[in-house]
């Protein structure tokens, strides 16, 4: 009987020593709500010792081990993924992993050498389990059937003890009892507060029975008189939501969603509204870039282009990885789907949808010609289905028409060298894509495009990471000269508008990095994981607006907020209510939402993991009730967004003649 005790003590406490291994050696620290995940280790472990007397003796053995190793290498794998990405993955990525393993296979290997002590950690507690059960320490003997119902009643009451533990904080927003129940829950904030076997499991609950957690609250066949705006005075189009309800053939989905959109106050049109009607678009999403490389002596296009057009000085970018989310949230103008029940990534999954607000369909619209070019596979992500989709007439990658060389990385001058002319000399008013590649991780020696400007940074006293990482990006620097050059050559400078982003923090580089990359811009604080890290560039630059021109934009932003403010300042009709990023230049109010809830304002700051309130200005009273709204905000704004997706809701819209 002790043996058997002991064996349902190895079972509860092999989740914990994992999700304690995993803590340690990627968060690196252990806060109170900790507890819940030792909570659930223990049902997770009875369900586990279930397992182990369910069968015959050499039978539960097999059984057993076979889900120590499982866990071993799924731990392991999420632990690898944390040292390239810095977040952990979902249920939904694991389908990418074998797409993402064969074409980063150096960066794969390099994070296993990085990961070597953990990963043999893990791998020992492995192998000492398995002495233990070779050894007979363990007890596998085969027990009657009413034994294993009686163990199963008690894992389940078990469970629900546990359930109810999670009530003592609240069920408010970002509780511990939210993150447990709520779909929209984030896997970086449901990890670092209920594990990975929990979250694991929760995702893949939602996922497969995800219409169990999509709520109806209204009426669908009421008809609902909603508030009337203007066209004159704010964004908004001629929507009739009932009627989209009608369309819909009364989808209890679109009907909630239509009722939250419609009850969403529109910006108002201001002062920009039409500012640069009739100019041409480039838009560059850059790999990993960040506003520490901007110097004017050693990248003198991208200082000039900062310090031109509209300068947004609190505007974050809202990922810390993952290129697709990133490049969705730019593109789209909402939050891509990063539910618990979501299939695939979001920018696949709108692949066959109605795209109305995409920047090339609006260009399309006054006869603009479009084009969209990236210096890297067009079925990496599916690019060659979702970017069509946006309107992108043109779309031109290494294996679709982008005469360059397939290295790894590319270079973005070359592929802006040759990219220009199509468009430059077209002889019509046109929009331009760019998805950079340059910039991409790893950083060594071993990387083309380091390598290839290694002695350009030679002389800049920093660690090997941080001068590949410049060294890298001064491909972009060179792809923005000849862009300008090309531009002024052409007489069109001061008809055209560059805007600059990234799809996320350069998570290649080490957190003692980045502060170092930033030291040498003069910054000398330290940069924190939870804000900081996310503040970046939202270029903005116009020929005709330089020097004195340029104008200051202090508001608080991120990436989601892009596209409508560029869909204004081309005066180009949108309905605000339905895209979930804010015109920044409009009198809404300011607000950084980054993807994991966290968001900052201009008096405070909120993290949505810890569900902690952070005041920066003591002078000013913040109270419940609007941090309530704010966090109710925020929901709304990702709750949205993925509904948005899922239900095409852009095909209900009037379509243009």
């Amino acid at each position: 009987m002790k043996k058997r005790y002991f064996t349902l003590l190895c079972c509860i406490l092999l989740p914990v020593i994992y999700e304690l291994l995993l803590r340690l050696f990627t968060i690196g620290s252990i806060n109170f709500r900790f507890i819940y995940i030792i909570l659930f280790s223990v049902p997770a472990g009875g369900f586990i010792f279930i397992f182990t007397m369910a069968f015959g003796k050499r039978a539960n053995k097999i059984v057993f081990n076979v889900i120590n190793g499982i866990m071993t290498a799924y731990f392991i794998a999420q632990l690898v993924y944390f040292v390239i990405f810095k977040a952990f993955f979902s249920i939904s990525q694991v389908a990418m992993g074998g797409e993402a393993i064969m074409t980063f296979t150096d960066q794969t290997l390099h994070a296993l050498f990085e990961a070597a002590i953990p990963i043999a950690i893990y791998i020992a507690v492995f192998v000492t389990v398995i002495i233990f059960t070779k050894k007979e320490k363990l007890d596998f003997s085969k027990v009657d059937v009413k034994e294993v119902l009686k163990t199963s009643v008690a894992v389940l009451v078990t469970h629900l003890l546990c359930l109810s533990v999670l009530l003592i904080g609240g069920t408010g927003s970002y509780s511990i009892y939210d993150t447990y129940h709520s779909n929209d829950t984030k896997t970086k904030n449901s990890v670092p507060n209920l594990g990975v076997l929990v979250t694991t499991r929760l995702e893949l609950q939602h996922l497969i029975f995800a219409p169990l957690y999509e709520d109806s609250p209204i009426d669908v066949t009421a008809k609902i008189d909603y508030p009337e705006y203007s066209p004159k005075e704010y964004n908004v189009s001629d929507v009739d939501f009932n009627e989209i309800v009608k369309k819909s053939n009364n989808d209890e989905n679109v009907a909630a969603l239509a009722s939250l959109l419609a009850n969403r106050e529109p910006t108002k049109k201001n002062e920009y509204t039409g500012f640069f009607e009739g100019k041409n678009l480039i838009t560059i999403c850059a790999e990993s870039f960040s506003p520490y490389l901007i110097d004017e002596e050693r990248t003198p296009a991208l200082y000039r282009l900062s310090k031109g057009g509209l300068i947004f000085n609190n505007f974050y970018n809202s990922y810390d990885a993952v290129t697709t989310n990133g490049e969705y949230t730019f593109c789209m103008g909402n939050f891509p789907d990063l539910s618990r029940s979501k299939k695939d990534n979001s920018f696949i999954e709108s692949a066959d949808n109605a795209l109305p607000y995409s920047l090339a369909n609006q260009f399309n619209s006054v006869n603009a010609k479009t084009y969209a070019y990236h210096n890297f596979n067009a079925t990496y992500y599916s690019r060659y289905l979702t970017h069509p989709n946006m309107g992108y007439k043109v779309f031109k990658t290494p294996d679709n028409g982008l005469d360059i060389a397939p290295t790894w990385p590319s270079s973005d001058y070359d592929m802006m060298l040759k990219s220009v002319d199509d468009y430059i000399y077209s002889g019509s008013r046109f929009h331009a894509y760019y998805m950079t590649f340059s910039g991409h991780y790893q950083y060594n020696w071993e990387n083309y495009m380091d390598a290839k400007n290694k002695s350009l940074v030679k002389d800049i006293e920093c660690s090997e990471a941080v001068q590949c990482y410049i060294a890298g990006n001064m491909e972009l620097e060179f792809a923005l000269q000849y862009l300008l050059e090309r531009l002024e050559e052409a007489g069109i400078a001061d008809d055209t508008v560059i805007v600059l982003t990234t799809d996320h923090y350069p998570y290649g580089l080490l957190d003692k990095e980045y502060e170092e990359l930033a030291s040498l811009s003069g910054h000398t604080e330290e940069i924190d994981k939870d804000f900081e890290m996310y503040r970046s560039s939202f270029i903005c630059w116009s020929g005709d607006m330089e020097g004195e021109d340029a104008i200051e934009i202090d508001d608080y932003c991120s990436t989601i907020d892009i596209l409508p403010t560029l869909l204004n300042l081309f005066g180009f009709e949108y309905d605000s209510r339905l895209i979930m990023g804010r015109d920044i230049l409009s009198d809404s109010e300011p607000i950084a939402i980054i993807s994991n809830d966290n968001f900052i304002c201009e008096d405070y700051r909120f993290n949505a993991t810890d569900n902690e309130l952070v005041i920066t200005n003591e002078t000013v009273k913040v109270t419940e009730e609007e941090i309530n709204l704010k966090k109710q905000y925020v929901k709304d704004v990702m709750t949205a967004s993925t509904a948005i997706l899922n239900t095409d809701f852009y095909k209900y819209l009037p379509q243009e003649e």
